[in-house]
């Protein structure tokens, strides 16, 4: 009698060494967007961990962060093994992330199947996006292909990468991955129907991420495999990391594998990616203004204002994000929120890193 397959061993791998600069002056270097309470009461790592806690036990939950930040996620992550923290010298982009993942979790693990998540993603439904990562990992497993998550796009969103999908059912096939296009063409992928928003979250098995990262892009995995070869000792993995390319993993692998499947979300989902973002997450006065902390409104509409440390107040304010932190105050126009980043890069060629 033949015996059943043993179920592979699944392993969440959560990406969490952004410092979402468009939340500047509330998200600073050592206090990064995952670290904030941006929707709801927990911190957006926290719930990233928490929402997997049904399905996943805590030593198959690991977070690759980097070296300035692994002491505070480990302090805000006690149930997880030290261990599982996997710290990158310097961030590099997701490929070389997930290629870390890769070479360490397979010495633990090498049936497992790895389940990647970003750190500073909204996620609403759990039971079903709990049912679409059963979903994935049965698919990836079954049909050993690479697979990604899709969301059905609501609006032309300009911000976010597409995929191209192909077929009928739970599961389709990607054609292609499309750049941010423009709103003429993102008014086309909405009409569609065949297109959906890229929200970075995969699954598939370590074998076969090997497999394809080796075809597609060697050079990721070269130097980890010699310094994994020579024993893994931490103090040497920054020689190593220094050689790996700077790629995103849809550049590096996803865009030129033949074999990425595409599941539709069912859950609801939002990168949280400016200030407007956060405000969709609370309630607007009948002006449609969103206030947090001491905060005085008249006469003004369609306002986000976020305080705390002292009154503010205002008057004929139209479509504008305030942030007020102790050392710096942020006044934009809510259509100009993704210039925040852009504050940002200038602070640093300014020298204000007391700011950063």
């Amino acid at each position: 009698m033949d015996k059943a397959k043993k179920t592979p061993r699944k392993v969440a791998v959560v990406m969490a060494g952004g410092r979402g600069t468009r939340f500047w002056p509330r998200s600073r270097s050592s206090r990064p967007k995952q670290f904030l309470a941006m929707v709801g009461e927990e911190t957006l790592l926290n719930a990233t961990v928490s929402r997997l806690g049904p399905s996943f036990r805590s030593e198959d939950i690991y977070i690759v962060t980097t070296e300035e930040l692994a002491a505070e996620t480990r302090r805000m992550l006690p149930g997880l093994p030290p261990g599982n923290v996997l710290v990158e010298p310097e961030g590099r982009n997701t490929a070389p992330c997930l290629a870390l993942a890769l070479a360490l979790i397979e010495r633990r693990s090498p049936e497992g199947v790895m389940v990647v998540l970003s750190a500073d993603s909204w996620i609403g439904d759990k039971d079903k996006f709990l049912d679409d990562i059963d979903l994935a990992v049965e698919h990836a497993v079954k049909k050993r292909d690479l697979v990604t998550f899709g969301i059905r796009p609501t609006y032309p969103e300009t911000g976010y990468g597409y995929i191209e999908t192909e077929g009928e059912g739970k599961v389709l096939g990607a054609t292609a991955f499309r750049e941010k296009p423009t709103y003429e063409k993102a008014v086309h992928y909405l009409e569609s129907g065949r297109h959906f928003w890229n929200a970075g979250m995969f699954v598939w098995t370590l074998r076969d991420l090997r497999a394809e990262l080796t075809h597609h892009c060697p050079e990721l995995l070269a130097p980890l495999d010699e310094w994994v070869a020579a024993g893994a000792d931490p103090s040497q993995l920054a020689k190593a990391y220094g050689r790996l390319p700077k790629l995103s993993i849809d550049y590096a692998l996803m865009e030129k594998s033949d074999r990425v499947a595409v599941v539709p979300a069912r859950f609801r989902w939002s990168d949280v990616g400016s200030w407007p973002a956060v405000v969709e997450f609370h309630e607007s006065d009948a002006s449609g203004n969103v206030v947090q902390g001491d905060v005085l409104l008249l006469g003004s509409t369609n306002c986000a204002i976020f305080g705390g440390h002292r009154l503010i107040a205002g008057s004929g304010l139209e479509d504008l994000i305030v942030v007020d932190e102790p050392d710096a105050l942020l006044l934009c126009r809510k259509d100009r929120a993704q210039d925040v980043k852009l504050i940002v890069e200038q602070l640093a060629a300014m020298g204000r890193t007391d700011l950063l």
